[in-house]
């Protein structure tokens, strides 16, 4: 018996996993992990050069105390080569403008451990963090766990690079924090 495209179609539909929403060209699943999509930018250099898509994944209900032990994820799509040392400097910045100086040397073992992990992005690449209470942070590149980080301190601080009182990018923490920014 043969089944109408339509029908085929249809079905593909109805037996999906919730739409995606799309920033910067880049399609973002509603859900990982078991967290909601809460907001997403485009992180530009200059008003052009497109670098990565940044998206938060966090309860709503969290995100006014981001920095504490809640479960939340952030995907980094890149969208052409982006090396290593340039998200190590960066990250590295940030992390000693939103940490006070022992904090940061306490933590730099970790820091290290960290960045260690870390793979340049490609084109069409993901890089995330993730973070669980009592598990730590988790590095993943394209889905793949690289690194596990124990403690909560770290990740929060770690976390404030993106979402701190001192960002890598206000633009993108705004976007990251914002559910209208999809």
């Amino acid at each position: 018996m043969k089944i109408p495209a339509v029908s085929l179609g249809l079905a593909a539909l109805l037996c999906s996993a919730s739409p995606a929403a799309e920033k910067g060209g880049i399609h973002l699943p509603q859900t990982r992990d078991g967290l909601p999509l809460h907001g997403a930018g485009v992180l530009r250099k200059g008003y052009f050069f497109r670098i990565y898509v940044g998206a938060l994944y966090a309860e709503a209900a969290h995100t006014d105390r981001i920095l504490t032990e809640v479960p939340k994820r952030i995907d980094i799509h890149f969208f052409h080569h982006t090396p290593k040392k340039h998200m190590v400097r960066t990250a590295e910045k940030t992390l000693r403008k939103n940490l006070p100086d022992t904090a940061y040397e306490t933590l730099l073992p970790k820091i290290k451990k960290l960045h260690a992990a870390f793979r340049d992005g490609e084109e069409g690449s993901c890089a995330s963090i993730r973070y669980e209470p009592g598990k730590g942070l988790t590095y993943l590149f394209d889905g793949e766990p690289a690194v596990i980080i124990e403690g909560d301190d770290f990740a929060n601080a770690y976390f404030s690079i993106w979402l701190g009182e001192r960002p890598s990018s206000r633009s993108m923490k705004e976007a990251m924090l914002n559910k209208e920014s999809l």
